[in-house]
């Protein structure tokens, strides 16, 4: 029955809603649905949904020419969103003593009272020797599960948006030593494999008005880049275009004439779910 089920990724951005959905197959992923529709240019606000009654009527004709059955993942704003590091704890702890000491940490990184946070964490896999802590106000994220209920829509996974980026890393086996960069209308979104740099992030195109701005403040150390975008632009400067359609062993034409609009939807889709 997994095999039946489509994977579909949602992405919610000012200006444009983008939704892709799988199916694995026995020779790979077959692309199964895309979509995509314009959204009010003040749909969001630093992350914070501000018009949700036209955002809930989109999604719930989008509901209906979905199956019944799917494996929902919605991209979540990085804006909304702080992440800290720490060190795993000496031995494997059990509930409820794993939750006290995220809560613990979560104190000491974070300036919010513990109370009014979603707290989420995820040992790094590589090595397991790091342990990041990922903590949203309770008031934003109810906001955003809350327009998805209406819309009849229950996420399995609500995942910050770049770490789309980094499954499509690893489902494209992209160059290491490049970073993945992907411009959204009001914001940029990168992310890196190195380990000895910060593994993603964002800023608004207010701090960095084009590619050459980014690069130069927030990712001087990369030389390579792949390059994606929600808008019709010249390829950057020592880029090479991402397409996350090349992530689908199955796929028949119409297919979008911008492929990079979905390279967000492309890797939510293609996150694999929690264990």
């Amino acid at each position: 029955m997994a095999f039946q089920t489509w994977q579909v990724g949602l992405d919610i951005q000012n200006g444009q809603l983008c939704a892709l959905g799988i199916q694995r197959r026995r020779y790979g992923w077959q692309l199964r649905h895309w979509w995509q529709h314009a959204l009010p240019q003040d749909t969001l606000v630093n992350g914070l949904l501000q018009r949700p009654d036209p955002l809930i009527a989109l999604l719930q004709r989008w509901r209906k020419l979905l199956p019944y059955g799917i494996s929902l993942r919605v991209g979540f704003p990085p804006h909304l969103v702080l992440q800290r590091q720490v060190e795993p704890p000496a031995t494997q702890l059990r509930e409820p003593e794993r939750n006290r000491y995220i809560t613990a940490a979560a104190r000491r990184l974070f300036p919010i009272a513990p109370e009014t946070l979603a707290l989420d964490y995820r040992l790094e896999e590589e090595t397991g020797r790091a342990l990041y802590i990922t903590a949203s106000r309770r008031e934003a994220l109810q906001s955003w599960l809350g327009c998805l209920e209406q819309a009849k829509l229950r996420p399995e996974v609500l995942e910050l948006s770049p770490a789309a980026l980094c499954v499509l890393s690893t489902s494209l086996s992209l160059d290491a030593s490049a970073a993945i960069v992907h411009r959204v209308q009001d914001h940029w979104l990168w992310y890196s494999s190195q380990p000895a740099q910060p593994r993603w992030g964002w800023c608004s195109v207010l701090d960095a008005p084009d590619f050459a701005a980014l690069q130069q403040k927030q990712l001087p150390e990369f030389q390579s880049f792949y390059y994606s975008s929600s808008q019709p632009e010249p390829l950057p400067a020592g880029a090479q275009w991402l397409d996350p359609f090349a992530a689908f062993a199955l796929k028949q034409p119409p297919l979008p004439l911008l492929s990079g609009l979905f390279s967000l939807a492309a890797g939510l889709a293609l996150r694999p779910g929690d264990a």
